[in-house]
């Protein structure tokens, strides 16, 4: 799933998402729209607070559609 669809699934803004993870908004926000991609460490942390609903290679399909995109 991607983490965008999950934040809107969860009813959750950006800002609400990066204080349970520990980040900025504007992480949250490029991770969600697929400009930057989590490193590991922040992969872990999406998909605890996802609860594996959110994974790395959605980040990786994120970044590829966000590509086809532009």
């Amino acid at each position: 799933m991607l983490l965008r669809d999950w934040l809107h699934k969860e009813d959750l803004n950006y800002a609400e998402a990066a204080k349970r993870i520990g980040c900025t908004r504007v992480a949250v926000y490029y991770w969600a729209i697929g400009t930057n991609r989590p490193s590991a460490k922040w992969n872990s942390a999406i998909s605890d607070m996802t609860a594996g609903e959110v994974l790395a290679n959605d980040h990786q399909n994120a970044y590829m559609l966000a590509s086809e995109d532009a």
